[in-house]
């Protein structure tokens, strides 16, 4: 695959109005999206953790997710040089969050290149200087970048706005500022066009940064036609489950008590209306849609590697069938 960075156009001061849509064509287009943070390469991972060891079964297991397009977290570039060459039919967008390309992780941005025409793509920096490599801003802890990609399908003519990133662990302002950056720059990059925002967004849906872009984009999560599959929580860190909470039947449950930790105080049994704390697990990557995406199907998979009880990330990766409306 080629690889391809595109310098971004400066931010627009853009008011949080309505997303409106392109309609290019009469015929709605249907595609699957999805994101997953794959775990970078770390001496920290031992063994069956290690890249070197699950990198083949995360290729099988990637593959059988068939995506149209996607987004990567924690990719370096060593991974980045072997999912290319793995994976010929895409082609990968992006670079690294460090000031110096091949430097760090990066947050790429994968398409089927016999789908779809490439029409612009960039990275920026989630900082008051989005155009400065390295840089950062509101107490982040390390550069965050955002890598997005404006594509066209082939056959309809019709435009996707699709970007992917990975908030700072740290600093919630540099996550709410980074992700209202993120969503005004696809708005002006897309110009009306639909909008897929996805990543490890290191929050939840109770936190400031999730409440924020869930007032201008969709959790696809929630509105999406058929029940959602698969468990609640997205982040394990490596820790294994026999069986896990579902999306539904956490979903039945009020939002500050399915989001919690042991010890804080929606934890505490019966504080809330008679709800016992469910250990649910930490949703922490989202995929989010404009109001002119409908979303068909939301699965969260959490299938182990082959013959072991072990995973291919230390994240579930989250995949929606869409369609553009017309």
């Amino acid at each position: 695959m080629k690889r391809t960075v595109v310098k971004c156009a400066v931010l627009a001061g853009l008011a949080l109005g309505a997303i409106l849509p392109t309609r290019l064509c009469a015929a709605s287009v249907k595609m699957r999206v999805g994101t997953y943070n794959i775990r970078c390469t770390t001496p920290k991972d031992k063994d069956d953790r290690s890249w070197n060891d699950r990198s083949k079964d995360f290729f099988a297991h990637l593959r059988k997710l068939d995506l149209d397009v996607f987004g990567l977290q924690e990719v370096t570039a060593s991974q980045y040089k072997e999912i290319e060459n793995e994976f010929s039919d895409y082609a990968m967008v992006g670079r690294s969050r460090e000031a110096k390309d091949l430097t760090g992780e990066a947050v790429p941005v994968c398409y089927r290149k016999s789908r779809f025409d490439l029409e612009k793509s960039g990275t920026f920096w989630l900082s008051e200087t989005p155009e400065k490599p390295g840089s950062k801003s509101w107490g982040t802890a390390l550069p965050r970048i955002c890598t997005y990609v404006i594509l066209k399908d082939k056959k309809s003519g019709k435009q996707l706005c699709f970007a992917n990133t990975h908030t700072d662990h740290v600093s919630e302002a540099a996550r709410e500022k980074g992700m209202l950056l993120v969503v005004n720059r696809m708005k002006d990059f897309g110009k009306g066009a639909p909008i897929v925002f996805v990543g490890d967004h290191n929050c939840r849906e109770t936190d400031a940064p999730a409440k924020l872009v869930s007032q201008i984009l969709r959790d696809a999560i929630y509105i999406t036609k058929t029940p959602p599959k698969g468990p609640w929580r997205t982040f394990t860190g490596w820790n294994w489950r026999d069986s896990e909470v579902s999306a539904v039947d956490a979903m039945k449950l009020p939002a500050n008590v399915r989001n919690a930790d042991k010890g804080s105080p929606d934890a505490d049994k019966n504080s809330n209306g008679g709800y016992d704390w469910v250990d649910c697990g930490a949703k922490i990557d989202f995929l989010y849609v404009s109001p002119d995406i409908a979303v068909d199907t939301y699965e969260t998979f959490a299938d182990p590697r082959p013959g072991k009880k072990c995973y291919h990330s230390d994240h579930f990766p989250i995949v929606s069938d869409i369609t553009l409306e017309d």
